[in-house]
């Protein structure tokens, strides 16, 4: 049995979300480019957002900042909004349109270094050790849990995880089937343009393979209208991971998890982080979590 790849990142945020009937569906690649084009209308809901997270201090970082606001690809309808302090990026959002009209909070996160970094790129192509450049890079977010760059040569296609550039273990069929899963129930996401941001929870980080409970316990039992039991632990200040299976169980993700913010209308995006510094918390729906993988205590 091939070997089974651990991954755990905590970054979050390219290339394709879109959203049918309020749900989270999968979109093709898109060829990577930098317009510079300005999306007023989605720039005024990001700057919402950004000032009702800047108040809560796991944000404070984003007080009086800026931001960049560029398409993921052409042909989609989500935008990168990266959040910026002094010209260093200080945070990130996703923002995806509604064919209904409006704007949804895809995901957001604190990360100085974002999905599809141009430095992860460079990292990426480093570690391939190509004999000849690429003759074509593409970035691909089938959903939060599920980002990568697609590098293609004249002999090889490789795929490498949009937040560490490392090397991941799939080939084209195994990224389409990847892709091509549906989601059993569509994930809800923050529309309202003043929405505000009822609760926030911020753990301190803790490295999340001190212990593998994945190995030894059962995961906790959630579904997507019961999940008081994860926020009593959470309140409680309890270590919990959350872990996600890819590519028939070839990789796994396991995640800290350190906090959850509530926004109204009962959104719950829940802060999840690869590393122990506090540098690269990443906020993504709850039941998206819940529909993907598990977590354990």
């Amino acid at each position: 049995m091939p070997k089974k790849f651990i991954k755990f990142t905590a970054a979050c945020v390219l290339t394709a979300i879109v959203l049918y009937a309020g749900g989270l569906q999968p979109q093709a690649a898109t060829a990577v480019s930098n317009p510079t084009t300005v999306y007023e209308p989605v720039q005024q809901q990001a700057q919402r957002w950004v000032e009702e997270l800047a108040v809560q201090p796991s944000f404070a970082a984003w007080k009086k900042s800026t931001i960049v606001v560029s398409p993921i690809g052409p042909g989609t309808h989500s935008w990168l909004v990266l959040v910026m302090q002094n010209k260093n990026t200080v945070g990130y959002l996703v923002v995806n349109a509604v064919e209904t009209g409006g704007y949804q909070l895809g995901e957001y996160g604190t990360n100085s270094q974002p999905l599809f970094d141009e430095s992860t790129l460079t990292r990426a192509i480093k570690q391939l050790e190509l004999l000849k450049p690429a003759n074509q890079i593409e970035r691909l977010y089938v959903h939060p849990l599920l980002a990568a760059w697609r590098i293609t040569t004249a002999e090889e296609t490789y795929y490498a995880d949009a937040a560490s550039g490392e090397s991941l273990p799939a080939n084209k069929e195994d990224w389409m089937n990847a892709a091509s899963t549906k989601l059993d129930k569509a994930v809800p996401l923050l529309s309202t343009q003043k929405a505000a941001l009822l609760k926030q929870v911020s753990l301190p980080s803790f490295n999340p393979f001190d212990k593998l409970p994945w190995l030894t316990n059962k995961p906790l039992t959630l579904s997507s209208s019961s999940y008081s039991s994860l926020f009593a632990k959470i309140n409680n200040k309890e270590q919990l991971r959350y872990t996600a299976e890819l590519f028939d169980g070839q990789m796994l993700y396991v995640w800290s998890v350190v906090g959850y913010n509530k926004w109204d209308n009962e959104q719950i995006y829940v802060a999840l982080e690869a590393g122990e510094d506090e540098s690269d918390r990443r906020y993504i729906p709850l039941q998206l979590l819940i529909e993907l993988g598990h977590f354990y205590r």
